[in-house]
């Protein structure tokens, strides 16, 4: 089998086709935290041999696009792209977001230590909920509708301190439906309970490991379909948190 041309090839980022090889480069080493993430989500195959060594030789002296250029760029799914490449905290640490909601939650929770000894670990957690204005991100839809504001709130792992940006849907940021209109609550810990599903019912306690999940059943507890957390869920079941 020939190797492609990769100069002459068309490349896919973020799910759309048609960007260039120079593009893709600037694309992938905006999204991509290093040459390790690029080979895991795009070196999928051993035909892309000669794209791996390219980009491997070429990644320090790539330069990611910046948000300005994607809020520069008029064509709607290549700035979807681009801000998908930039993520969200860049995002929404370079636009002057408008801060909502901040909450401070003092908790203690067990951990383990290298005997499988539990413990107790008490810190103080803080969630910060975001909006950024559509008008910042995305042309108007028409001179009558503006474009739909983008919200995120904003944590710190409680363990390694790493902060992260999480986007939420505007009702569960605001406490209202769009269009229902009414006065807007905004609430951080609503907004990050929401991030987390479970899939039974009345659970005994909740465990999270990073990303991962896992939910205790209690003696009524039955499987259903994925749901987010409440508020109070999120308060009263979560146990350890590493």
């Amino acid at each position: 089998m020939s190797m492609p041309n990769l100069e002459a090839a068309t490349y896919y980022v973020s799910g759309l086709a048609g960007f260039n090889l120079t593009e893709a480069l600037r694309f992938w080493k905006t999204k991509f935290e290093t040459i390790k993430h690029f080979k895991r989500d795009v070196i999928t195959h051993p035909y892309l041999k000669d794209l791996d060594d390219f980009v491997s030789e070429m990644w320090d002296s790539i330069d990611p696009i910046t948000v300005q250029q994607a809020l520069a760029e008029k064509n709607t799914e290549r700035r979807r792209v681009m801000f998908d490449c930039i993520g969200v905290a860049k995002l929404f640490s370079q636009l002057e977001p408008e801060l909502l909601n901040k909450q401070v939650l003092s908790k203690t929770r067990t951990r383990w230590d290298q005997d499988n000894k539990p413990w107790k670990h008490q810190f103080e957690d803080v969630y910060e909920l975001y909006r950024i204005e559509g008008k910042k991100l995305f042309e108007p839809v028409s001179q009558w509708q503006k474009p739909n504001d983008v919200f995120a709130v904003r944590c710190w792992c409680t363990t390694t301190n790493r902060e992260y940006w999480i986007y939420v849907p505007e009702d569960i940021a605001t406490g209202i439906p769009r269009w229902r209109g009414g006065e807007s609550n905004p609430d951080a810990i609503r907004a990050i309970a929401w991030t987390i599903r479970i899939d039974i019912t009345n659970p005994k306690r909740i465990f999270r490991q990073g990303d991962i999940i896992v939910a205790e059943e209690s003696d009524n507890s039955s499987p259903v379909e994925p749901y987010h957390l409440s508020k109070e869920q999120y308060i009263h079941l979560l146990f350890s948190e590493t």
